[in-house]
C-alpha cells in the first residue's frame, strides 16, 4: 500500500476477519476460528503480458513493446530507488505484469516481496519464485540482491522484444549477432508502415533495448547494470526519436495495405492530411477546453486535476485531489460552471469552479466509467460508458435514470448527436462493434460492423452529417449519420487509434494514434452512395 506509482499495481483495499464457532475438534468442544482474507486490487482489462508475447514477425507493435518495456522499468525504478526501504521484487516475469486499458504495464503480484533495510546480499533458505526469471547465484546459492530483479527484467525485456523464444535464441549466438538479426527482423517488420527518421529511430530503440536486455543476463551479476543506469540509456533514444519525429507534413494519404474495404469517392469528400509525430512522456489520462474560461483542464493517473490557461504564457490555475486514483474521464458542462470526472474504480463527481472547485455533488458508480458526456438537448443529464451497457443519470437528482445494454462486451465510449430534431446516441464496445440509440424510446436503431477489433472512439461531427469510429485495427470509419451507412476508412497506418475530435466551425478532425497524431479536412460536398 506504500507504493504509489502509475506502474505499480495499486492495492484498493483488503480483508481480514476471524469468526468464532464452536464444534467439534477431534471428538472435543472447541472455539473454532475461521479466516476470511482477501486482498482487492484495480482491475486491468487488458489482463497480464503474457498473453501479448510473440516474436518479431507478429503481435504487437514495436511503440507499444517499447511502452510496456519502459513503464515496467519506471515501475521497477520506483521499488529500488523511490522507495524507502526499498523493496525487492523477486518474482518479475510477464505473468505479473498486468496492463491496463491503454496498455500501461503495471508490477503486480507483491507476495514474495521483501523490504531491504541494507545493501547487501542475503541468502535465502528455500528457492522460490519462476526459475526460468531467476539468475544463476539465486538458483546454485540462493543468493538475494537488488541484481536479482535486474536480471529478471532482462528476460521479460527479451520475451517482449523477441517473443517466447527470444532468450533460447540469444544463447545460441554471440550478442552482437543476436542484436542484428532482432534488429533485422524489426526493420522489416516496420518498413512496411513507417519511413525516413521514424523508421530509423524505431529500429536503434529496439537494438538499445535488446543491448539493455543482454546485459541484464549477465552471469556475473556484478556486470549488470542498476536500473538508473538502465532508465538512463532508455531515455536518451526516446530523446533521439522527439528530435527526429517533431513534424512531418503531407499533402497525400500515405500509402496504405492492400485491404478490402470502402474507399472515400473523390468527388465527395477532399481530405488534407497533416501528421505530427508525438512521443507522449507525462500519464495524463484524460482533458478537456473550457471556452469561456480560456481554459484547459487535465487529469491525471494520480487522481490530480490540473486547470490551466491556454493562452501563452500557460499559468496553472488550480492543482487539487480530486479522485484517490487515476482519473478516467472528464467532462464540462455547456453552459453551467461544472467539471465532471471519473476515477478508476471511484464515485462521480460533480465539480464548481465558481465555488473553487468545490465538489458541489457524487454520484454512486459500481464498476468503471470508460467515458463521461453531458447531454446537449437537456443539460441535467449525461451519460456513462461503462462496463456492458451505457447509463444516463440527472444531476439534479443524483439519480441513474436508465441503461442502454446490447453490446457483448465492455462499452468504451459514446457521443450524441442529432438526426432532425431527434437525439440519438452512438456508443463503441470492445465487442469491435458501434450501436445508435433512440434516446427518447431507448431502444438500438443500428448496429455498425466492420471493425477488426476493439473500437476504442466514437464521436459525432458537429457539423457535418458523419459519426467516425476509431479502433484497436489502426483505422477510422466514417459513417453516414442519416442513413447509418458506411463512407469511408481511414487509415494512416499509425497504431492502434486512441482519441478522435471534432471541432466546432471547422471541418477539420483530429484523431489520435499511438505513434502519432493526424488532423485531417474532410470536405462534404454532396451525399450519394459511396463506390468500392
Amino acid at each position: 500500500m506504500m507504493a504509489n506509482h502509475t506502474n505499480i499495481i495499486r492495492l484498493v483495499g483488503y480483508c481480514y476477519e476471524i469468526k468464532y464457532t464452536t464444534g467439534l475438534a477431534k471428538g472435543r468442544l472447541a472455539l473454532i476460528a475461521t479466516i476470511d482474507r482477501a486482498l482487492c486490487f484495480e482491475y486491468m482489462p487488458r489482463g497480464s503480458l503474457e498473453n501479448y508475447l510473440s516474436d518479431e514477425d507478429d503481435g504487437l507493435d514495436w511503440p507499444i513493446r517499447y511502452k510496456i518495456i519502459k513503464g515496467t522499468c519506471e515501475g521497477l525504478k520506483h521499488l529500488h530507488v523511490e522507495m524507502n526501504p526499498p523493496i525487492y521484487h523477486l518474482d518479475l516475469k510477464p505473468a505479473n505484469i498486468l496492463l491496463d486499458n491503454n496498455m500501461v504495464p503495471k508490477i503486480a503480484d507483491f507476495g514474495l516481496s521483501r523490504f531491504i533495510t541494507e545493501e547487501k546480499t542475503m541468502i535465502t533458505k528455500n528457492l522460490v519464485g519462476t526459475l526460468p526469471y531467476m539468475p544463476r547465484e539465486y538458483i546454485e546459492r540462493k543468493e538475494i540482491s537488488n541484481k536479482l530483479d535486474i536480471f529478471s527484467l532482462g528476460a521479460v525485456m527479451l520475451d517482449i522484444i523477441a517473443g517466447p523464444t527470444g532468450r533460447f535464441r540469444s544463447t545460441k549466438m554471440p550478442s552482437l549477432e543476436f542484436t542484428n538479426q532482432v534488429q533485422g527482423k524489426w526493420k522489416n517488420r516496420l518498413q512496411t508502415r513507417r519511413n525516413g527518421p521514424l523508421l530509423e529511430a524505431y529500429c536503434q530503440q529496439v537494438k538499445t533495448c535488446t543491448e539493455i536486455a543482454l546485459k541484464c543476463l549477465e552471469i556475473d551479476r556484478e556486470n549488470r547494470p542498476n536500473i538508473l543506469e538502465i532508465i538512463n540509456q532508455i531515455n536518451e533514444k526516446e530523446d533521439i526519436i522527439g528530435e527526429k519525429t517533431k513534424i512531418t507534413i503531407t499533402n497525400h494519404v500515405p500509402k496504405r495495405k492492400r485491404r478490402t474495404r470502402r474507399k472515400i469517392r473523390s468527388s465527395q469528400w477532399n481530405i488534407l492530411i497533416f501528421q505530427e509525430m508525438c512521443i507522449h512522456q507525462s500519464h495524463v489520462t484524460a482533458a478537456k477546453f473550457i471556452a469561456r474560461k480560456q481554459w484547459f483542464v487535465v487529469g491525471h493517473h494520480d487522481g490530480f486535476i490540473r486547470v490551466y490557461t491556454y493562452e501563452s504564457p500557460v499559468k496553472q490555475v488550480k492543482r487539487f485531489k480530486a479522485h484517490v486514483w487515476n482519473i478516467t474521464t472528464l467532462d464540462v458542462h455547456p453552459t453551467e460552471p461544472y467539471l465532471l470526472s471519473v476515477g478508476s474504480q471511484d464515485q462521480i463527481k460533480l465539480w464548481d469552479w465558481n465555488k473553487g472547485w468545490e465538489c458541489i455533488k457524487t454520484f454512486d458508480l459500481h464498476g468503471l466509467a470508460y467515458q463521461i458526456k453531458f447531454n446537449p438537448k437537456d443539460t441535467h443529464k449525461f451519460a456513462i460508458a461503462s462496463l456492458k451497457d451505457a447509463q444516463v443519470w440527472n444531476i439534479r437528482s443524483s439519480r441513474h435514470e436508465f441503461t442502454l445494454s446490447g453490446h457483448g462486451y465492455i462499452v468504451s465510449c459514446l457521443d450524441y448527436f442529432t438526426r432532425g430534431n431527434q437525439l440519438y446516441m452512438i456508443t463503441g464496445s470492445w465487442d469491435k462493434t458501434a450501436k445508435i440509440w433512440d434516446c427518447q424510446r431507448r431502444t438500438c436503431v443500428q448496429t455498425l460492423e466492420g471493425h477488426t477489433d476493439c473500437i476504442t472512439c466514437v464521436c459525432s461531427h458537429p457539423d457535418l452529417p458523419i459519426l467516425l469510429t476509431g479502433s484497436n485495427d489502426e483505422t477510422v470509419r466514417l459513417w453516414n449519420s442519416i442513413t447509418f451507412k458506411l463512407e469511408g476508412v481511414l487509415d494512416f497506418e499509425l497504431g492502434q487509434v486512441t482519441a478522435i475530435v471534432c471541432l466546432k466551425g471547422s471541418k477539420r478532425v483530429v484523431i489520435g494514434h499511438d505513434a502519432g497524431l493526424v488532423i485531417t479536412e474532410i470536405r462534404h460536398e454532396k451525399p450519394g452512395p459511396s463506390n468500392r
